[in-house]
């Protein structure tokens, strides 16, 4: 049976009014009242979509995090990639993170989003699920990477994916650099001629 559409709506309405919130003036900004206020939904309709202000909260940041990209195929199903197909890949993947830093607005929010996690435990699991929702699959194509012989067999690939952005968010988050695609081809090679610091 599908869902009443206007619950579906009234839903949409809440997580966008949320995200905005979130965007505009930060975590703390997204209060059940400031989302009422927003969106003109009813307290007791959010709190039927949302138990707890927190939950709002999570939409919110679901909403406006970027989606990672799939682990690209690198060759024809039962051939193997070639090293340049690997690294070529690879380099697609860090220049693609480097373009959602860059425009994303959701990186105006990262800082305070990161202190609020610190301070409130009931948001580390869902800081934990996010993660992981986007180490995985730049771990995937690092697996291609090693398995085409670009990383030793023994490569730590959290230790590879925190060199490969990790300068990316310190350039966007702190410096204020430009985020290039030559810096993003740069790192990657650096890493890869480095073996990746096992």
């Amino acid at each position: 049976m599908s869902e009443d559409p206007r619950v579906v709506r009234s839903r949409a309405a809440v997580v966008t009014g949320a995200a905005e919130l979130l965007l505009e003036d930060g975590p703390s900004a997204v209060t059940v009242d400031a989302v009422v206020q927003r969106t003109g939904v009813a307290r007791s309709t959010i709190y039927r979509h949302f138990p707890t202000s927190t939950d709002v909260l999570r939409a919110a940041v679901d909403a406006v995090l970027p989606v990672g990209a799939p682990v690209e195929a690198l060759a024809a199903p039962g051939e193997v990639p070639t090293a340049a197909q690997a690294r070529e890949a690879l380099a697609r993947r860090v220049r693609s993170t480097a373009d959602q830093l860059a425009t994303g607005a959701w990186v105006r929010a990262l800082p305070a989003l990161l202190e609020l996690v610190a301070r409130d435990p009931a948001l580390e699991e869902h800081r934990a699920q996010i993660v992981a929702r986007h180490r995985e699959p730049l771990e995937e194509q690092l697996r291609a990477v090693r398995d085409a012989g670009l990383l030793p067999a023994d490569a730590d690939l959290a230790v590879v994916a925190a060199r490969l952005l990790g300068p990316l968010f310190y350039r966007r988050l702190v410096s204020g650099e430009p985020l290039t695609h030559e810096l993003c081809d740069h790192l990657v090679d650096t890493v890869l001629t480095s073996g990746g610091l096992r």
